[in-house]
């Protein structure tokens, strides 16, 4: 009996095996687990987090921001408020990386690219990275957009607000967005993928061949900016006309609030009812208005 105790006691008493270098180094990540699960692991992370921003405003770091899977890396460390300010640049430059994937991005219409250099400035808005006005317009007149409606979109900018009408109409209406700069097109293709929305390069001269009344909704943002003369205003307004049905809308968007009158007041001489101006309060400098296409009794 002696010497099972004596043999217990001297187990009990047996100095434990020195810790390795691989222990020591878990045992310093356990405690800095349980620490982080704490209040001061969220002091921490709050911390991190506001020095990071602080660093990316006065242009020590590159951000990476990814909205849907698309990914966007800063192509300098300047913040995009800074390159846009009065003493800014005026271009901020991304490389993007659009997800391999089906579902709202697959489209038979357009290959996907792996990656996209883009250049962001005051006329080349991006929706996931700043402010697009025409988001505020299409909110407003989203109660008039139903399911199945073919709508023509002039001055599409990047594609954010052709994205939304499309989810508006859903797969059995159509969008046809339009834009002038390729380079808007080019992004546009490959970010905002549905088989009902196509992206096409060009302006008014484009739609010659269309067919009167082929479309539901007509939206145009600075329908004036090739329309030099006075004949030429008139006429831009005249195509946006024919080109809506019967009891179609007509939306007009302008970049400058103060040149809305040259449109609405060229509808009005056309006969357009309900005319309604837009002031989105998110947009201060733009302006819009719609109105419909009255119906032949």
């Amino acid at each position: 009996m002696r010497s099972e105790e004596l043999g217990r006691e001297q187990v009990e008493v047996k100095p434990r095996r020195p810790l390795s270098w691989g222990d020591r180094v878990e045992q310093r990540r356990q405690r800095r687990r349980s620490g982080m699960s704490g209040g001061i692991g969220k002091l921490f992370a709050w911390a991190v987090a506001r020095i990071g921003r602080f660093a990316r405003s006065i242009g020590m770091t590159r951000a990476k921001v990814v909205v849907d899977g698309v990914v966007y890396r800063e192509r300098n460390t300047t913040s995009l408020r800074r390159a846009l300010s009065a003493t800014g640049s005026g271009v901020k430059e991304y490389d993007v990386s659009f997800p391999h994937r089906g579902g709202a991005m697959q489209s038979t219409q357009y290959p996907m690219r792996e990656s996209l250099r883009i250049r962001y400035t005051h006329n080349r808005i991006f929706s996931d990275l700043g402010h697009d006005p025409r988001l505020g317009f299409i909110d407003l007149i989203q109660r008039h957009i139903k399911p199945g409606d073919r709508v023509l979109e002039i001055g599409c900018g990047t594609g954010g607000g052709s994205d939304r009408l499309a989810r508006l109409v859903g797969p059995s209406g159509g969008v046809v967005a339009m834009h002038r700069d390729g380079e808007s097109i080019r992004f546009a293709r490959q970010r905002y993928r549905h088989n009902h929305l196509a992206f096409e390069i060009g302006w008014l001269e484009t739609l010659e061949g269309e067919l009167d009344g082929g479309f539901d909704v007509v939206m145009a943002v600075d329908l004036f900016r090739d329309a030099p003369d006075e004949p030429s205003k008139s006429r831009a307004v005249g195509l946006m006309w024919r080109l809506v049905r019967e009891g179609g809308m007509v939306v007009v968007i302008c970049t400058d609030r103060n040149r809305l009158d040259q449109k609405t007041d060229r509808l009005v001489g056309f006969g357009i009812e309900s005319l309604e101006v837009l002031a989105p309060a998110s947009t201060p400098l733009w302006g819009g208005a719609f109105g419909f296409k009255p119906k032949k009794r």
